[in-house]
């Protein structure tokens, strides 16, 4: 995935949008998790498989975010995997990152066990930990963020056959549903921090002329929108013309006026859409095809190629986007 996961997995890292994040996806706004409650959890596993050698080896996986609910002498794992593409085996992908946290877990009691020498019955040595030993609770949720649906595995059962006599054997398979959320899922509003800001805009992020309406509908917010959440919401919209605006206009406090610099991008991809229809229409008269000037001003999909026939399609870059939306 590239600069747009790191962005976003910078951004989330930040104790209070990772709180809310959670908070708004998994109860919609209402269990109030706070920021001073999240510790840095550890997002290096180290999972044994077999190899093509037939030797057991040690793999490394890396989480995208991990954080500690910590309550009194209670936590849970907290965990936030970014996807912009579809995986087909997801569900398996979480369960072996959950499975190796518990793991982990487990082997932190054993060996505090082992430290005290107090295991005592012939089941306590068995399991390396005693009856009321518990392990805390890991959550994962995948925060898928492509084009299209997620039309693929959603569980473990979603990757078995179980297909003729495999069908017997359903009830018995143990399964694990990874926790999905999609944008068309979230709910601006269940969100308190630049979150709110960035989800609308992603949701929106195929059309500019509802991105601008929807920042002037939430004008005030958007007036004064701190950097990082303005320099996440530019990557993750693909509107990176927008930090060509934050560089050029000092910060008030910290703060960026979004609707303006979305206005002057706007203002600025229309002069360039003319300005390559200018430099279209100026190659078609040189070359004497003077029908093809009137047949460009109505019809959308000759005009793109004439834009790509003459090589402006870089110069006109901007209006065969928008005009290409229009005709899909």
């Amino acid at each position: 995935m590239g600069e747009k996961n790191d962005v976003l997995c910078a951004f989330l890292e930040k104790p209070a949008v990772f709180a809310d994040f959670v908070d708004g996806c998994l109860f919609k706004g209402k269990k109030g998790i706070r920021p001073e409650e999240l510790s840095e959890g550890s997002k290096e596993y180290h999972v044994k498989y077999e190899a093509s050698s037939g030797k057991l080896r040690n793999a490394g996986r890396t989480r995208d975010v991990v954080k500690k609910l910590c309550r009194g002498r209670v936590y849970a794992v907290l965990a936030v995997e970014n996807q912009d593409e579809l995986h087909y085996a997801m569900p398996f992908r979480c369960m072996e990152y959950d499975v190796a946290d518990y793991a982990r877990q487990l082997k932190g009691i054993r060996d505090r066990h082992k430290e005290k020498n107090d295991l005592k019955s012939g089941a306590e040595y068995l399991s390396g930990m005693k009856e009321e030993d518990k392990l805390n609770p890991v959550v994962t949720i995948v925060f898928y963020h492509g084009k299209g649906e997620w039309d693929t595995c959603r569980e473990l059962h979603d990757m078995l056959n179980f297909e003729g006599e495999n069908e017997s054997f359903k009830a018995y398979t143990a399964n694990y549903r990874m926790n999905l959320v999609t944008l068309p899922d979230m709910e601006e509003t269940c969100f308190k921090t630049g979150l709110r800001e960035l989800v609308g805009m992603m949701k929106r992020s195929e059309d500019k002329e509802k991105m601008k309406e929807y920042c002037r509908k939430n004008e005030e917010r958007f007036r004064y929108m701190d950097e990082e959440t303005f320099e996440t919401v530019s990557v993750m919209t693909g509107c990176e013309k927008l930090l060509g605006y934050k560089r050029e206009n000092p910060e008030r406090r910290g703060t960026v006026d979004m609707c303006r610099a979305l206005d002057e991008m706007m203002e600025e991809s229309r002069m360039e859409g003319e300005n390559a229809f200018a430099v279209l229409v100026g190659k078609l008269l040189a070359d004497g095809r003077m029908s093809e000037v009137e047949l460009i001003v109505t019809d959308e999909s000759r005009r793109r190629e004439l834009f790509l026939e003459y090589g402006l399609q870089n110069l006109g870059k901007e209006t065969i986007m928008k005009e290409g939306r229009r005709s899909d």
